[in-house]
């Protein structure tokens, strides 16, 4: 594991969120990331930010109906992040929201996520051959992570599977626009990069409806119904949507699997447990989503005070939640740095990896299960396998943080044993 380079001693809070967003620390952030909670609430910034790292102070804004997920007053964002925003549904607040979510929700419901659960199996299996072809050491990114959620969301659109692989490449350009590290260290290129790679994947959409792509019952068949009802559903909202959806439902799942990988392999006597009990592959994936979440902060808006213990809220802050941090908040989880793949059995985990209130993660069980039945396939399958060290490497992204290379060697590979995922 790469080294923290963390903030000098008795650095001062504004300091040790900078050393957070160095990505010399993307490896390993939570050293930084306990120091942040301990001194939250506190303003960075000049005063223009509130960050909070306390479990109790995070759910709290989450839950609040004065918080906002309507940055168009940000003061710590640039008029064009927030114009490329506007019509994306995590951007907005009800009732634009829930117009827009009600709309994507009967996709998501859990008897359609567990309907899935045979064809996910059917894909996993397939990449774990694979990964069998690639031979050892293989990237399991490139090879597994990755394409996992891309053919599943794909399918769920309805997009043929020739075009999967360009898919993932869409998504992960259109992901770099959320992150503020990535925007703080924009160039022409990459801005040039951004708006052909959404141009691309609107016309993409826009063909594919008018060639009767959109036909039956499937998603894009009911969100293109929506559309041409009128005032339910415009064109910008659709597409906007489908890119949210592709991009959501591929980037967070692909880094969900990987980390669930790597963290079992650091764990040896947990991924031996999963292996002779792979019903448990549930309670490793709610673990894993509390120790290496996909998804490190989430932004807001006041727009009224809001109160927390000892602590009020002006209106009009923008405040950042590092649920990173609150996910190993001691205060709520016993040795909070222990990986535990039995933390959550029988009992609800309160993490808060998919946020909370109005705006939780509508994805959130697809993506779970994706993840459990991917580990499921990797663990019962891939024999003997082996991190190799020196391979991993991180992308920059300091939102959506996850590796971007990660080998692992191995000595072969079983073929197909069924069984059910368990939950």
């Amino acid at each position: 594991m790469t080294e923290t380079t963390g903030p000098r001693p008795g650095a001062s809070p504004d300091e040790q969120l900078i050393a957070y967003f160095d990505p010399d620390n993307r490896a390993d952030p939570y050293p930084v990331l306990a120091g942040i909670r301990q001194a939250s609430p506190f303003w960075a910034m000049d005063g223009a930010l509130l960050v909070l790292g306390r479990h109790r102070d995070v759910e709290t804004v989450l839950r609040s109906p004065a918080a906002s997920a309507d940055r168009s007053a940000s003061r710590i964002l640039s008029s064009d992040a927030v114009a490329s925003r506007r019509e994306v549904m995590t951007f907005l607040d009800p009732p634009d929201h829930t117009r827009l979510r009600g709309l994507v929700t009967m996709a998501f419901t859990p008897r359609m996520v567990q309907n899935l659960q045979g064809r996910i199996r059917e894909i996993t299996d397939d990449l774990v051959d694979q990964v069998a072809a690639a031979g050892s050491p293989v990237d399991i990114p490139g090879v597994f992570s990755y394409p996992v959620p891309v053919r599943v969301i794909c399918e769920m659109l309805g997009v043929p599977a020739e075009d999967h692989k360009v898919f993932g490449t869409w998504s992960t350009v259109l992901g770099r626009a959320l992150d503020p590290l990535m925007a703080a260290n924009r160039t022409p290129d990459v801005d040039r990069e951004d708006t052909e790679t959404r141009a691309a994947f609107y016309q993409y959409f826009r063909d594919l409806i008018a060639s009767g792509g959109a036909r039956g019952d499937g998603l894009l068949a009911r969100l293109v119904a929506a559309e041409a009802e009128g005032e339910r559903l415009t064109e910008t909202e659709l597409l906007a949507t489908l890119a949210l959806l592709v991009m959501a439902g591929h980037e967070t799942t692909a880094n969900l699997i990987t980390h669930g990988i790597l963290t079992l392999l650091r764990h040896p006597g947990q991924l031996a447990m999963l292996r002779e009990d792979p019903s448990l592959a549930f309670n490793a994936v709610e673990e894993i989503l509390r120790f290496e979440p996909s998804v490190q902060m989430l932004h807001r808006m006041a727009k009224e005070p809001i109160a927390l213990e000892g602590f009020e809220i002006p209106a009009g802050t923008d405040v950042l939640m590092l649920t990173a941090a609150a996910n190993r908040d001691p205060e709520v989880f016993e040795d909070p740095d222990r990986f535990d793949i039995t933390r959550a059995a029988g009992r609800r985990l309160e993490h808060l990896s998919f946020s909370s209130g109005v705006h939780r993660c509508l994805g959130a069980n697809l993506g779970k299960l994706e993840a459990a039945v991917a580990l499921q396939a990797f663990v019962s399958r891939v024999r003997d396998p082996q991190l190799v060290e020196d391979s991993l490497e991180y992308r920059p992204h300091v939102i959506l943080r996850g590796p971007e290379r990660m080998r692992v060697a191995f000595s072969g590979v079983d073929p197909v044993r069924r069984g059910a995922v368990g939950r």
